[in-house]
């Protein structure tokens, strides 16, 4: 598990199972089969995303509001997470950089300075793009 920044990390499967309810208050799988949800202290929010193929713009915009809404309005602290905390977890942590006013170079190049193992494919990639495009940048 990376942090990001103050109230957001990002991991894997196994950085959330290993995770103890101290500090962190909410939990984001991106996996497509949810996990068990062993912490009752902690909020769970499951929302897949497969891994490696392109998703359109609406899921990117669904999956950032909540993260952002997790950040923002419920002041939680949020591990995204998914099976390897590679290619979904970074996306979607730079996407909502992104959505707080980062560059996406800029965004994409912070989420790897902290998560060295980021390997977003291009595809996943691309998808974000064109949320960004099409939604993220209204939201500024």
């Amino acid at each position: 598990m990376d942090w990001i920044f103050g109230r957001l990390a990002c991991g894997s499967t196994e950085d959330a199972e290993l995770i103890t309810p101290s500090g962190m208050t909410a939990i984001m799988t991106l996996c497509e089969v949810p996990m068990a949800n062993r912490h009752r202290l902690i909020h769970y929010a499951h929302l897949p995303i497969p891994d490696e193929v392109w998703l359109p713009p609406d899921v990117w915009k669904e999956r950032v509001g909540e993260l952002a809404h997790l950040l923002g309005v419920c002041r939680l602290t949020v591990l995204v997470h998914c099976r390897l905390g590679v290619s979904r977890a970074p996306a979607l942590c730079a996407a909502y950089l992104m959505h707080c006013g980062m560059a996406p170079d800029e965004a994409r190049d912070y989420v790897q300075a902290r998560r060295a193992v980021t390997n977003t494919h291009r595809e996943t990639w691309r998808g974000v793009m064109e949320w960004w495009d099409g939604y993220g940048k209204s939201t500024r």
